[in-house]
C-alpha cells in the first residue's frame, strides 16, 4: 500500500514538473525566425551573420534562407541554399554587364529587373523552398528579410507574422516612404548616389535630382511592383496580398547606415541605423601562408586591390586591365590583387593575383599602405576600421555615392575608370599613401564608429527580440504611412483656403467694381447737371 502511495506521489510530481517545463518552454523568449537574404552578393551576406549568430547563441531558431550559405553549422541555424541564383546571373552574363557599366541607363535598370525576376523564381520553385511554403505544420515568430525587391515578403502573410526588412546599406526613397520616413527629392536625391554627386547639388542638379525621383516613382509602381505581385501570385496563390501592402506592414527596418559615413536622415523610431563595422570579426584569423609570407616580404609596403565580389578584374576591358598593370609595375610597393582568374598576363614580378582573399584579415597587416576599391560599403567600413586610406574606383550601384562620400569625407580619393590615365592612379596612390591625412582622417570616422551607447549588433538583437516579445512593433508606426497623397502634403486644405481666398477676392472685386461703377455714374450726373 505504502508502494503503491509513494508511486503515485512520484508520478504526480514528474507529471507537475513536465508540466512546468512545458508552460515555461512556450511563455519563454524563444521564438522561430525566418530569415531571408537571397541577393547573390557575398557582401548582402556577410553583414548579417553576426546577427544570425548571436541570435542563435540566445536561444533562438533560425531558418535561413541565404545565396550564400555559412560553411561552419551553427547550433540553431538551419540553412536553406538559393546559390541557384548565381548560375541565373551567369546565363545573363551579369558580371560582364557590371564590370563594363559606364552609365546606368534605363536599359541597365530593365536589364537588372529581368534578372532579379529569373533569379527570384528559380529560387522560389527550388523543392527545399516549395516545402518550407506548402508546409502547413511550420510554424515562426517573425520574418526577417533583404527589403528590397523580394518577393519573400509574401512569407509574413503566409505564417501570419511580423516583419523585420534589413538591408546591408541605404535603401531606396520608395522604402524610407514606406517607413514613414523623410523622403526628399533633392536632400536624398537617388540620382545623386547613382551619379556620385555631392550636397548641395546645383540648380542644374536639383531639377534633374526631381525628375529623376519621379521616374524611379513611376518605374517602381508600374513596372518592378506589378513583376514582384506576379511572382507573389504564381508561387504563393492568386489571393495573396500585393507587394504594396505588404511593405506598409513592416514592423522595423535595420539599415547598415552610419552618421559618420552618411547624410543624417530623419527617421521614426522603428528605423534602427546599426552601421559602422557591425559585421568584422573582433579576433584576427591566420592569414593563409602564401599571403602570409607575400605581406611579411614587403618592407617598403603593400597595395591591396580590390573590386569586390560581383565586379571582376578579370572582366573589366583590357585597356583598364593593362593600365593598372604597367601603374603597378613602376611603383615601389607589392601589390596584393583579388583576381578570378589563375593566370594574369603581363603580370609584374611585385603583383601577388589570388582568386579569394580573406579581406578583414588583410587589410589588420601592417604592411598595407593603402586598400584600392570599388567603394562596396562593406569594404570601405573595413578598411576604415583598420586605419586604411582608400582610392576609390567605382563601377555601378551604391559605388559612385560611395565614393564621393569618401573624398568627401577625406580618408581617400575618387577616380572615374572612364577616364582614367596612367600617370593619374599612379600619383594617386602616392598621395594617398604619402600623404599622412588620409589615414588620420579614417582613424577619426573608425574613433566615431566605436563612440557609440551600444554596438550596432546589440543594437539590432535587442530591437528583434523586442518584436518577438510584442508579436510586432505597430506602437512605432508612423500615421503619414496611411494618409493619401493629398492630405500629406495639404493639397486638400491649401485647395480649400485657395478656393475661399479666391471666393472673397472675386466677391472683393465684383463689389468694388459695382462701387466705382456707382460713382462714376454719380459723378456723371453731377458733372451734367452742372
Amino acid at each position: 500500500m505504502k508502494l503503491l502511495k509513494l508511486t503515485s506521489m512520484l508520478c504526480f510530481r514528474t507529471l507537475t514538473i513536465v508540466l512546468l517545463t512545458a508552460t515555461l518552454a512556450e511563455n519563454s523568449d524563444e521564438a522561430r525566425i525566418l530569415a531571408s537574404v537571397p541577393t547573390c552578393s557575398y557582401s548582402h551576406q556577410i553583414v548579417f551573420r553576426p546577427l544570425w549568430k548571436a541570435l542563435a547563441r540566445n536561444g533562438h531558431e533560425i531558418v535561413l534562407l541565404t545565396a550564400d550559405p555559412m560553411e561552419e553549422e551553427v547550433e540553431n541555424i538551419r540553412q536553406i541554399d538559393l546559390s541557384v541564383g548565381y548560375d541565373v546571373m551567369e546565363r545573363h552574363g551579369y558580371n560582364k554587364i557590371i564590370s563594363n557599366s559606364d552609365e546606368m541607363d534605363l536599359s541597365f535598370f530593365t536589364k537588372m529587373s529581368t534578372i532579379i525576376h529569373d533569379i527570384s523564381m528559380e529560387q522560389l520553385l527550388l523543392p527545399d523552398m516549395q516545402r518550407l511554403i506548402h508546409n502547413k505544420s511550420e510554424k515562426f515568430d517573425l520574418l526577417m528579410l533583404e527589403i528590397a525587391f523580394n518577393p519573400h515578403i509574401a512569407l509574413a502573410e503566409k505564417f501570419g507574422i511580423p516583419i523585420i526588412g534589413l538591408y546591408s546599406m541605404d535603401v531606396l526613397n520608395y522604402i524610407h516612404n514606406n517607413m514613414g520616413n523623410d523622403v526628399h527629392p533633392v536632400l536624398h536625391a537617388e540620382l545623386a548616389n547613382f551619379a556620385g554627386w555631392t550636397q548641395p547639388l546645383s540648380f542644374t542638379q536639383r531639377i534633374f535630382a526631381v525628375l529623376f525621383n519621379i521616374l524611379m516613382n513611376s518605374y517602381g509602381e508600374f513596372f518592378v511592383n506589378p513583376m514582384m505581385n506576379k511572382i507573389i501570385q504564381e508561387v504563393f496563390g492568386k489571393n495573396s496580398r500585393p507587394i504594396e501592402e505588404l511593405i506598409k506592414e513592416t514592423d522595423m527596418l535595420f539599415l547598415n547606415v552610419n552618421p559618420a559615413l552618411h547624410p543624417i536622415r530623419a527617421v521614426t523610431p522603428n528605423t534602427i541605423m546599426f552601421g559602422g563595422g557591425t559585421h568584422l570579426d573582433t579576433v584576427a584569423k591566420p592569414l593563409p601562408e602564401g599571403i602570409k609570407k607575400f605581406l611579411d616580404s614587403a618592407p617598403d609596403g603593400v597595395i591591396y586591390f580590390s573590386l569586390g565580389s560581383n565586379v571582376k578584374s578579370a572582366l573589366i576591358r583590357d585597356e583598364l586591365r593593362q593600365l593598372f598593370l604597367e601603374t603597378f609595375e613602376e611603383l615601389p610597393y607589392k601589390v596584393l590583387w583579388k583576381f578570378e582568374n589563375k593566370e594574369l598576363p603581363n603580370k609584374p614580378d611585385n603583383v601577388m593575383i589570388q582568386k579569394w582573399v580573406p579581406q578583414g584579415d588583410v587589410l589588420r597587416h601592417p604592411n598595407i599602405k593603402v586598400f584600392i576599391t570599388q567603394c562596396g560599403l562593406q569594404s570601405m567600413e573595413e578598411a576604415i576600421m583598420n586605419h586604411i586610406p582608400l582610392v576609390g574606383v567605382p563601377f555601378f550601384a551604391d559605388q559612385p555615392s560611395n565614393a564621393a562620400m569618401m573624398a568627401n569625407k577625406g580618408f581617400g580619393i575618387h577616380l572615374d575608370h572612364s577616364k582614367l590615365t596612367k600617370e593619374l592612379f599612379k600619383e594617386t596612390i602616392l598621395e594617398v599613401i604619402n600623404n599622412r591625412k588620409y589615414k588620420d582622417k579614417a582613424i577619426e570616422i573608425a574613433d566615431l564608429f566605436r563612440d557609440v551607447e551600444m554596438t550596432g549588433l546589440e543594437k539590432v538583437v535587442w530591437w528583434t527580440e523586442y518584436v518577438i516579445r510584442n508579436k510586432g512593433a505597430k506602437l512605432f508606426r508612423n500615421p503619414i504611412i496611411d494618409l493619401p497623397f493629398y492630405q500629406y502634403y495639404l493639397l486638400d486644405v491649401i485647395g480649400f483656403v485657395g478656393l475661399i481666398c479666391f471666393i472673397v477676392s472675386f466677391g472683393v472685386i465684383k463689389i468694388s467694381l459695382f462701387l466705382f461703377r456707382q460713382a462714376k455714374q454719380l459723378i456723371s450726373k453731377k458733372t451734367k447737371k452742372d
